[in-house]
Order: structure tokens, then C-alpha cells, then sequence
């Protein structure tokens, strides 16, 4: 592993966010490489100007997150970015933004019809089992939260059956935003009754082996929004989800969490 310890310290700020955040893109961009040891608590302090007990609870978060690892008596050490990691970044980089519901749809059809299409070319049997199963759990869901979950493993997991670790990466990226929609989307019943039938339209095309009907059913899908969501459509997406996370989730925490769990066991992450 290589080791950094008086070179490369982060940009002295004033707030333990700023720190954070600058620390996270030194990691995503590469300043810090994987296996690379971060400087010392005690430098980290200094140039930031934070206080060690901070340093220490904002190492303890990028752990949390998976982007470095705390090894007793040696230091932290970076990981390699996944999916996971770059969903921690991309999320809150877009909301810094002020990205909107629109900006998600036109990004989501450009990434989910190539990944219908795809599925729809290399899907294997286990693969068009495991998508109808997500449908019958999505249509049996009691709650926006239960539907919310379902929904965003289907649309993960169409997104690992095309094959193309490139769409996954792209997918799981903006997994969290997607997931500030699909609150929005579930919570209208006029959304849900006509987006979720097709659901089955999409799997019946990757089923039947249809590339071009798989793409064009999603895109009909993710496309709904620029129809039904009236107002909702140019807000900031902070805006658009703060009210229902707050109601549904009770904290950020808990929609990230959401989004770790479906990457996990999507094995985007």
C-alpha cells in the first residue's frame, strides 16, 4: 500500500461538511488511490483547522460508507470505488446542483432503455425469474415504502441482466435520486396505476427476447413523469423529497440506507 503523509492534505476549511466533502472527492478522484494511506488524524486536523475528535467521526462516516478502511496501529487506507461509493457522491453532487425530476427522466431513459434492450438480448431464464418475482413483490406491496424497494431492485436488476458493467456503474450512481422520484411517483395513485403496469410490459419483452419493445416499454415508463408530474417537475429534487422522507423515512439516513440494501442484493454494489 502507498502511503501519503505530509502531502496532498485536503484544502484547509472551515466547516466539518466542507472537509468531508473535499476529502471524498480527493478519494473518487483519484488524488487518493486505492491502497493509499490518508495523512494522520493529526494532520488532517491542522491543515483543516477541525479538531481531532471531528477528523475521527468524519473517518468513522467514509468507513461507514465503505471508502476506506481503519487498520489498528497502521492508519486509514483507501478502498476501490463501487457502485455503492460512487451512489455516496453522484446523490448529493446532483441535489448541490439543484438537478430536477426532468433532468433525472432524460438521464434515466438514456441509461434504462439501453439497459431494457440489453437485458432483453443476454437475459438467461434465473435472470427473467428473478425480474417477474420483483414484479409480483412490487404489486403485492401494502406500503410506498414496500413498492418504493421493489421498484428500485427491478429497475437495478434490469440493469446487471444487460450485462454491461458500464450501465450498472450508471445505474447504481444515481440509484438515490432515483429513489427521490419513485417517492414521489408511488405516493400519487394517478403515477402508480399507470406506471406500473408496465412493469410487465418490460419484463414480458426481456422475456420474450424483444430488445427494441424492452426499450421502448421503458422508455414509456421513466417518460410518465414528464406527463403526470405537473409542477413537480422543475423542483429541485431536495425539494421533492424532503416533505416524504421526513413523513416515510424519518431521516436521509434511512434512504440511503435503502439504497445500499437493493444494490447489495442486486450485486451492482
Amino acid at each position: 500500500m502507498s502511503d501519503i503523509q505530509d502531502r496532498g492534505a485536503p484544502t484547509p476549511r472551515a466547516s466539518r461538511a466542507h472537509f468531508e466533502a473535499d476529502l471524498v472527492r480527493k478519494i473518487m478522484g483519484g488524488t487518493y488511490a486505492p491502497g493509499t494511506k490518508l495523512p494522520s488524524e493529526r494532520i488532517l486536523a491542522e491543515t483543516s483547522g477541525l479538531s481531532r475528535p471531528v477528523i475521527r467521526e468524519v473517518l468513522r462516516g467514509l468507513v461507514e460508507r465503505g471508502l476506506i478502511e481503519v487498520i489498528p496501529a497502521r492508519g486509514a487506507f483507501v478502498h476501490t470505488p463501487g457502485v455503492m461509493q460512487l451512489a455516496g457522491v453522484a446523490g448529493p453532487a446532483a441535489r448541490q446542483q439543484g438537478a430536477t425530476p426532468r433532468d433525472l427522466v432524460e438521464a434515466r431513459e438514456l441509461i434504462e432503455a439501453q439497459s431494457a434492450l440489453r437485458a432483453a438480448e443476454r437475459a438467461t431464464p434465473d435472470d427473467v425469474a428473478q425480474l417477474r418475482e420483483l414484479v409480483a413483490a412490487f404489486d403485492s406491496a401494502k406500503t410506498t415504502i414496500e413498492r418504493t424497494q421493489c421498484d428500485l431492485a427491478l429497475h437495478a436488476s434490469i440493469a446487471r441482466v444487460s450485462r454491461n458493467p458500464v450501465l450498472g456503474i450508471l445505474f447504481g450512481a444515481i440509484a438515490p435520486l432515483v429513489l427521490d422520484v419513485q417517492l414521489r411517483s408511488l405516493a400519487d395513485p394517478v403515477v402508480l396505476e399507470q406506471g406500473a403496469p408496465l412493469h410487465h410490459d418490460i419484463v414480458d419483452a426481456i422475456a420474450a427476447g424483444d430488445a427494441g419493445r424492452a426499450a421502448e416499454m421503458m422508455s414509456r415508463h421513466i417518460l410518465l413523469a414528464l406527463e403526470l408530474y405537473g409542477d413537480d417537475l422543475d423542483i429541485p429534487l431536495n425539494d421533492l423529497a424532503v416533505g416524504r422522507l421526513e413523513s416515510l423515512l424519518g431521516s436521509q439516513r434511512q434512504l440511503q440506507s435503502i439504497v445500499d440494501e437493493v444494490l447489495a442484493t442486486t450485486a451492482l454494489a
